[in-house]
């Protein structure tokens, strides 16, 4: 049985790893671009959330200057859903709103959005800005 829940701080280290497993092979030059050192530097200083499964950290959300940043290791996909809602919660207490940005091929990702009621706007450069908000209850 797996035993999920949330970190005070997220595994920057992990976070990177599971960052980079989105990056396809046309875009593997980003890792040399942004390696771990430069991405731990640059997110350190941010609020974050771990999300661990069993005592393994999986991934989790980092809040940098009003962009949720959300990443978890492929193979816990599908799985961490249980996290979604205390997540929802943490972010919303640092913030009333925050912007999500999607790689405009990444249909899973972009399919995650739309379920949780949120609309995206393309900027024109292969990705899609989402503005993220508390969700309004559906009346009957």
């Amino acid at each position: 049985m797996n035993r999920f829940r949330l970190a005070d701080r997220a595994d920057l280290a992990v976070f990177y790893e599971a960052d980079a497993s989105y990056f396809h092979a046309g875009r593997a030059d980003m890792l040399q671009i942004v390696s771990l050192e430069v991405f731990i530097a640059h997110y350190s200083g941010c609020p974050s959330i771990g999300f661990v499964c069993d005592g393994r950290a999986i991934g989790g959300m980092i809040l940098d200057r009003g962009h949720a940043h959300l990443a978890v290791l492929p193979a816990y996909h599908g799985r961490w859903a249980i996290l979604w809602k205390p997540a929802l919660e943490w972010l919303f207490r640092m913030t009333p709103e925050a912007l999500g940005v999607v790689e405009a091929d990444n249909l899973v990702c972009l399919e995650f959005m739309k379920r949780n009621g949120w609309t995206g706007v393309p900027t024109g450069d292969g990705k899609i800005v989402f503005r993220i908000t508390p969700r309004i209850p559906r009346r009957a």
